[in-house]
């Protein structure tokens, strides 16, 4: 049987930073290129006299011989991925040189997958490196052409429109259903805290406010066109607490939902 040819690069190392909210990256040299993600928070760094900030979703690549470190403390809640390479041949060093700088990911939250499992896959391979070197170094593949993913039509951006914009519509579809900024994330290929980031800076509320506002609409609605009960509105607009579903109504209307049904109404209803 032929040999199967070698990957161009070769992936050295790996692992995951989770922030307790102090230090820095240390300032040094280092002979490999280094892939960084960033998951949540904001890594700041610099490359010679390059500086960069890379946010949620975005990610870095270091070249070798190249003094690097961070531009002040880090943020509690900084967290990422990061990996070094070493190129096989030419073509191995053309392709991380291409890559080195800073982007947002195509798709971030199957780039952090792919961490994932590069990362199980080296616990396992701890005592047996060599006959999973290869495995390893596949994934290390994958990861380097998630990087290389142009984005869509632009950063943050889709075949149904930009990401917060394609979040906007699954809200107005799916606010009944039991969805979350994490269920919207992972539909849409992306990191939570990602989408929620691109999400303020679009609309200017959070994931959580605007499935809320789309919640109240609807209870609003049947507040004044049926006969049910607040409790069943509360359940039927996507609430399953209706403790939680009251709060949020008055936090949006100034009145209990008791309040405003007989404000439109114009009589009493025994509903609650």
């Amino acid at each position: 049987m032929a040999a199967v040819d070698e990957t161009i690069c070769r992936l050295v190392s790996a692992g995951r930073f989770i922030s307790r909210g102090k230090g820095r990256h240390i300032t040094r040299v280092i002979d490999s290129y280094e892939l960084i993600l960033v998951v949540s928070g904001v890594l700041e760094m610099f490359e010679e006299t390059q500086r960069f900030r890379v946010e949620a979703g975005e990610y870095l690549v270091l070249s070798p011989g190249r003094r690097h470190g961070g531009i002040g403390a880090y943020g509690a809640d900084l967290s990422f991925f990061w990996c070094h390479f070493l190129p096989r041949s030419e073509a191995g060093e053309a392709r991380l040189a291409t890559l080195a700088g800073t982007a947002p990911a195509a798709r971030p939250g199957r780039f952090a997958e792919y961490f994932s499992l590069l990362l199980t896959e080296e616990k396992a391979a701890r005592n047996r490196l060599a006959e999973h070197q290869r495995c390893i170094d596949l994934l290390g593949e994958l990861l380097l052409a998630e990087a290389a993913l142009p984005p869509e039509h632009g950063p943050g951006r889709g075949a149904g429109g930009t990401i917060p914009e394609q979040a906007e519509t699954l809200i107005r579809l799916h606010f009944e259903e039991d969805i979350s900024t994490a269920t919207l994330a992972r539909e849409l290929g992306c990191h939570p805290d990602y989408l929620g980031r691109l999400y303020r800076e679009r609309f200017g509320c959070t994931v959580i406010d605007a499935i809320n506002d789309a919640r109240i609409n609807c209870a609003r609605r049947l507040l004044v066109n049926s006969h049910l009960s607040v409790k069943e509105i509360a359940f039927e607009s996507g609430f399953n607490d209706p403790v939680y579903f009251r709060r949020q109504f008055f936090r949006r209307t100034g009145m209990t939902p008791g309040e405003y049904r007989r404000s439109r109404l114009g009589g009493h209803i025994n509903t609650e």
